[in-house]
């Protein structure tokens, strides 16, 4: 079975053309006018920007979405998960060819339903999925940005992908800039680059099987290689260079789901942090409260206050006196009932050696 992983990259000659070249006679034979005519036809099938049946069926570089829908699914039979990266700038065309795509690959594909935009409904999408399903996560940057990796929700993502190979998904991340995610996961999990070129144009690359390599996918020798990539687009020379593909705009009524999807996820999501930025907030004011009186009872408690202290201390907070002593009641309180719960706790020792976050659910 032929995987993009065992294949090489598509060379620039195909085999029509090396049949024709060895078929041209040397410079000491008479060049006749079909000889002329056949090295003016490998010069047209040699133009990328030509659209004839015939440079289609020579070319071995330009794939068809049904032909890279073929070998993802014959790589997710041999290592039953497919994860890509689709990046490009800003409005390039990015969600456009993986919509594209994933309708070419997964029939049960939905707009609506299989676009995701939240790390909490990347966890739930993968969580309750079918087996065999393609998803997108679209503006993945939200999901996977490497400067939050070391988050716990991060980390819980990284292990929810071996739950997309124990499910032979496929899941494309959109990006606008490939090396912005997580080095780990680039290295050992995506098995194909997306780069759209400009739109309609896309630009395919596979990772290094070298073990003896760090850089899987020859960054630094094809950032030298493309040093004039502005002005000359030579993805050919690049290592790792599998070909290109063309593809056209969603159907007029395709972009529209798109565009309402798009619009009616991003709002739920800001409205979402909105509400979560405004409980951090409640939370760090009210914690910074109990620390204040905290010390505030332990400075009271020492007699390090002077007299008088108290009552300007409640006319500053704008309660009487009466008021902040009973708060201060109410913390050593609440402080005493949990040190006398942990004390007595018969799994005191387990317990404090467990991670903060699980002591804080157990509390």
């Amino acid at each position: 079975m032929v995987t993009l992983d065992t294949m090489p990259a598509k060379p620039i000659m195909n085999e029509m053309q090396s049949i024709q070249i060895q078929s041209m006679p040397m410079p000491s034979e008479e060049i006749n006018t079909n000889t002329i005519e056949s090295i003016n036809n490998i010069t047209a099938v040699n133009s990328i920007d030509s659209s004839t049946d015939e440079k289609k069926k020579a070319s071995r570089e330009e794939w068809s979405m049904e032909e890279l829908s073929n070998h993802v699914r014959n790589t997710k039979k041999v290592d039953k998960d497919f994860l890509m990266i689709v990046d490009g700038s800003t409005g390039s065309g990015k969600s456009t060819w993986a919509v594209k795509f994933a309708k070419k690959n997964d029939d049960k594909f939905s707009i609506k339903d299989d676009i995701m935009f939240s790390q909490d409904e990347f966890i739930n999408k993968i969580v309750n999925s079918e087996p065999g399903r393609t998803y997108i996560a679209d503006e993945a940057i939200n999901i996977l940005f490497r400067r939050d990796f070391m988050l716990n929700k991060q980390k819980f993502i990284l292990k929810l992908l071996d739950m997309a190979r124990d499910k032979n998904l496929c899941i494309m991340f959109c990006v606008p800039n490939f090396w912005a995610i997580d080095k780990h996961l680039l290295e050992g999990r995506i098995k194909l680059r997306v780069h759209i070129a400009r739109t309609g144009l896309v630009f395919l690359w596979k990772p290094s099987t070298n073990p003896f390599t760090p850089d899987k996918w020859c960054r630094r020798w094809n950032e030298l290689v493309c040093s004039n990539w502005d002005f000359y687009m030579n993805a050919r020379k690049t290592k790792g260079f599998l070909g290109f593909m063309r593809f056209g705009d969603l159907g007029s009524k395709e972009k529209r789901i798109y565009l309402e999807v798009k619009a009616e996820k991003k709002a739920m999501i800001a409205k979402l942090e909105e509400e979560k930025d405004k409980e951090q907030k409640e939370e760090e004011k009210k914690l910074f409260k109990v620390g204040e009186l905290t010390m505030l009872a332990l400075i009271r408690d020492q007699g390090w206050l002077k007299p008088g202290a108290m009552a300007s201390l409640s006319a500053y907070r704008g309660i009487t006196n009466q008021a902040l002593g009973q708060q201060i009641l109410k913390l050593k309180k609440s402080t005493r009932k949990e040190n006398h719960i942990l004390n007595n706790n018969p799994f005191k020792k387990e317990f404090e050696q467990a991670p903060v976050e699980l002591q804080h659910t157990a509390q």
